[in-house]
């Protein structure tokens, strides 16, 4: 209560001050309060229409999801940082993270504030990146063990090549099957190396069709905030820093909380 008071008193000597000031101060006690306040309405009410909009396609929604504590906690993080930003684009990722809650009312909320802020200051192209670069290492992880157990096929028909050879006489007919099932391995195996290759377009500049100088920025700000990691520099072959970047646990759970996968 008492700070309530020291801010409204606050507040009327400012209004005072600005009163005082000739010609402008009555534009400026506009701008500074009544204008501010328009502003911030302006942006809950249109994040509200946003978010009746769905409401009204969706009426099999059950409203008692709205009343779990988890549900209260999100709604009230997000419609605070509504206020403070004019980008459309932040609103509607706002509201879709608010409509994961209405389909998942349980679901955790810990490090919501985290997310909220790293939503707040990092631009869409930012979020672009890191989400390309977590589908990769999701793809990546999948196309790895496709590659191991293919090649692991390969081997063994090596093997079975090579015992064939050593016995006397050669089955020709069975050294045959085996140098052709080596050979489907082997090819199959090349072919998931090259997927993995060309999945790999989005490490340059182009890719998103932003400048080289663009690009390094946003990969070293998604690193700076814990989000991205170089696993290239400093390796055999890796004289290049921020040129093989992967996302890291706590920026594929970032990308969970801001989409619907995992």
């Amino acid at each position: 209560m008492k700070k309530e008071i020291i801010k409204e008193t606050g507040i009327s000597a400012v209004r005072s001050i600005f009163g005082a000031v000739p010609f402008a101060g009555g534009v400026l006690n506009e701008i500074f309060f009544d204008f501010r306040s328009r502003v911030k309405q302006n942006r809950i009410n249109a994040f509200a229409e946003m978010l009746a909009d769905f409401f009204v396609e969706h009426a099999e929604i059950d409203t008692e999801s709205l009343k779990t504590e988890e549900f209260s906690d999100i709604f009230e993080s997000v419609v605070r940082r509504v206020m403070l930003t004019k980008s459309k684009e932040k609103h509607v990722r706002y509201r879709d993270i608010l409509i994961q809650h209405v389909f998942e009312p349980h679901k955790s909320v810990e490090n919501a504030e985290t997310y909220l802020d790293l939503i707040a200051t990092l631009d869409e192209m930012a979020i672009r990146i890191l989400a390309v670069h977590g589908q990769f290492s999701i793809d990546y992880a999948r196309l790895e063990l496709e590659l191991m157990k293919t090649e692991g096929n390969a081997r063994k028909e090596q093997n079975n090549i090579e015992k064939l050879k050593q016995s006397y006489p050669i089955k020709e007919d069975k050294l045959k099957i085996y140098e052709q099932a080596k050979s489907k391995f082997d090819s199959e195996a090349e072919v998931i190396r090259q997927e993995i290759t060309d999945r790999q377009a989005f490490r340059k500049a182009e890719y998103f069709e932003i400048s080289d100088s663009e690009f390094l920025y946003y990969k070293q700000t998604l690193y700076s905030k814990g989000l991205l990691i170089d696993k290239g520099f400093g390796t055999f072959g890796g004289s290049t820093p921020f040129l093989r970047m992967w996302v890291t646990d706590f920026g594929q759970q970032f990308l969970n909380f801001i989409t619907d996968q995992g």
